[in-house]
């Protein structure tokens, strides 16, 4: 499996777990998105970006291994 296969389904697999727990919390996503600042955007963007990293740090270890005995 490539490695942005495996993102797309990680990415898909987040989407389906987060829309399920805001359904049940009785969230609108639309009119959350509404609601929230600039600040409150970019902070969610920089979480996205820190977990997608740690995830595909996760995924794939031996890559990152590789990585630093370049170093």
């Amino acid at each position: 499996m490539q490695m942005n296969d495996s993102s797309n389904i990680s990415n898909k697999m987040i989407d389906l777990l987060v829309n399920d727990i805001l359904r049940k919390n009785g969230v609108n996503l639309e009119s959350a998105k509404g609601k929230l600042s600039e600040e409150q955007k970019q902070q969610i963007k920089e979480l996205v970006g820190d977990l997608t990293k740690q995830v595909n740090q996760f995924l794939y270890p031996a890559k990152d291994n590789q990585n630093n005995k370049g170093k």
